[in-house]
Parts: C-alpha cells; sequence; structure tokens
C-alpha cells in the first residue's frame, strides 16, 4: 500500500475521531507476522500500557488466516514457501496488583494448500501487480523448505492440527496513561516449546523476550508503539544441519481512531527482522514489515469483535496477506482480588 493510499485513510478517519467526545481507547490489535519461520520465535503482541486491576481477567479467542508464496536461492541455500495457515489462539490475562499483569496463551495451526490461489492470481493481474511467478507452480499446493548446501535445514509438514509454542509474559506498568498523558509499560517472558520441532511447528528451545510499550492520548486518537527483542532457539534438525535461527528484533507503531462510541478504526504497522536470515537467499534476508488495518467494535461493555487485515509493504519477504479475528471477554468481575 503508497503512502498517499494511507494517508488518505487516516485524514478521514482523524475527522470523525475528533467527533468523540471523550472515548475508552481499547489499544492496538495483539496482531503478528504469520510467516512459518517467524512463528516459532516467541513475539510480544502489539498492547497498550493498560493493566488490568488486581483481580480482573480478560479473555480473547483469535483466527489469523494467511497466504504464504516466496521463493529464493543462491550459492549458500534456497528457500520455498508456498501454501496457507490458519493459527487459532486462546489468549487469558489476569490483573496481579501493583501494576503488574499476567499474560499467557496457548494456540494452534492449521497448514494446507489453501484455496485462494486462483483468486490472488486473478485480483493481482486485475490490478496488474506482480504475483512473483506463482503461476509457475500448481494452485493450492504446500511445502515449506529452506535448505543449505543442499541440506535441507528447515521444513514445515502439512498438518490439519498442530500446537505451538506457549508464551508467558509478566508486564508492570511504569507510567498510566490517559489523556494528553505519556503511558510506558515493560515486559518480559518466556515461550514454552510444546510445538512440534520436528514438524516445523516450534524450536525445541525456550525462547525469552523481553520490550516495552509506550502510548499517548490526545483529541481522542490513541498513538500507540512497542519494541522488542527475542533471544530465539534453534531446532534439533536446523542445528544438525550446521544452520541457526537468528534473534528477533521488532518495532511496532499504531493509531486508534474512534469514528464513534462503540466503533474504533486501527491502522498499526510492525517491522522485525527475519529469523533466517543466515540462510543466504535476499528472500530470508530481508527485514518484514507488515501493515494492518482494522477495527474494534464494543458489542457491550464485556464483549467485543475485532477484525484486521494485513500486507507486507516489502516486496518479496513477508507473507502475502493475512486475514484476522478476535472475539474478547472481559468480565466486569471476577472470583479474587480485594
Amino acid at each position: 500500500m503508497r503512502p498517499v493510499t494511507l494517508l488518505s485513510i487516516l485524514l478521514p478517519a482523524s475527522g470523525f475521531a475528533g467527533c468523540v467526545a471523550t472515548p475508552k481507547l481499547g489499544g492496538p490489535l495483539p496482531v503478528r507476522n504469520q510467516h512459518p519461520a517467524q512463528l516459532t520465535v516467541m513475539h510480544l503482541d502489539p498492547a497498550d500500557t493498560t493493566v488490568l486491576a488486581q483481580g480482573r481477567t480478560s479473555w480473547r479467542t483469535d483466527l489469523a488466516y494467511t497466504s504464504l508464496w516466496l521463493y529464493g536461492s543462491n550459492a549458500q541455500g534456497s528457500w520455498f514457501m508456498d501454501g496457507e495457515v490458519l493459527r487459532a489462539a486462546l489468549d487469558a490475562r489476569v490483573g496481579l496488583g501493583h501494576g503488574l499483569q499476567l499474560g499467557m496463551q496457548l494456540a494452534g495451526a492449521h497448514s494446507s494448500g489453501g484455496f485462494l490461489d486462483d483468486f490472488i492470481e486473478s485480483f493481482h493481474d486485475s490490478f496488474g501487480l506482480s504475483d512473483q511467478d506463482r503461476q509457475t507452480r500448481a494452485s493450492d499446493r504446500f511445502l515449506v523448505e529452506a535448505s543449505q548446501s543442499g541440506i535441507s535445514a528447515w521444513s514445515v509438514r502439512q498438518s490439519s492440527a498442530e500446537l505451538l509454542d506457549v508464551p508467558i509474559h509478566l508486564t508492570w506498568q511504569v507510567l498510566e496513561p490517559g489523556e494528553r498523558k505519556f503511558g510506558l509499560a515493560v515486559r518480559g517472558g518466556f515461550e514454552l516449546p510444546t510445538g512440534d520441532q520436528n514438524h516445523g511447528y516450534g524450536n525445541g528451545e525456550v525462547d525469552v523476550a523481553f520490550g516495552a510499550v509506550c502510548d499517548y492520548q490526545s483529541q481522542g486518537i490513541g498513538w500507540n508503539g512497542h519494541v522488542q527483542h527475542t533471544f530465539a532457539g534453534t531446532p534439533r534438525l536446523s542445528r544438525a544441519a550446521g544452520f541457526s535461527f537468528k534473534d528477533v528484533t521488532s518495532i511496532g507503531l499504531g493509531v486508534e481512531m474512534p469514528l464513534s462510541n462503540d466503533f474504533h478504526a486501527m491502522v498499526q504497522v510492525e517491522w522485525e527482522t527475519s529469523t533466517l536470515r543466515g540462510l543466504g537467499p535476499r528472500v530470508t534476508a530481508r527485514d518484514q514489515t507488515l501493515l494492518w488495518i482494522g477495527g474494534r467494535y464494543q458489542t457491550s461493555p464485556e464483549w467485543s469483535i475485532e477484525v484486521g487485515f494485513g500486507e507486507d509493504l516489502v516486496g518479496l519477504a513477508s507473507p502475502d496477506f493475512t486475514a484476522w479475528l478476535a472475539f474478547v471477554w472481559q468480565p466486569a468481575s471476577s472470583g479474587f482480588g480485594p
């Protein structure tokens, strides 16, 4: 998406946002890159600096569906990625008091050849966009594999259901957010190696991540950002092939614009380094940048629905397209705490 197109979305929306009196902001969409290799590395999803009060809980279930297509090679190694992946997750958070919040996520993946190839090729043809030679491969096939020096260094096995690694993270609110106030929180955590490293759904090691989030609200519009770094593990089969996954650093920025009391629009962008950048080909060495456009609809004080659409801003690097849907439940009260 070109910058002019992005501005044409932001400017009218910001005008509507100014008409909503004292909106209650919910923070950015907790989305992430669905590149299969990046999914094996712990990611602290975008968030605001608000933490739950002691004893309060929040529950989220989300679905992310992504079309994958990317290939490249050089004398050092090769990479081929074709298919589609559905990631489903259940996220739970609880306030511990004293500005602390604990979070945990249970996620699984379904991978297949999918059904979007013909549609995407037609879409690219209609708008004169490059299809990156999709027509050279039969539609709706699945293959994700990295090779180095002619030896398979990592791959993903097609599967109807696979458990992914389980992240556990702790957030500490340093500065409380508010109107014309700068909010700040620091966070960190680790990821349990529950995903099958032999099938490409985990790295078999305990990842450790740390980072910070900040936000600022002015005239009804919320601005947010985050930065993080993850010390990534390497699957056993990759180590045996002499290849190691690299640590991942990411930076994200976003804006939340209330278009009404019940509906807020979000625009977010996140840049991150590639964990496969040591493989060799340029398509695995490039940093990855994703643009997300979506919104949140508050159906009741306790329930909300979130939707998002992700697109790569750096060609020949990230997954093509991701559709994201989430349901959020934040009970008004819970059974413990003061």
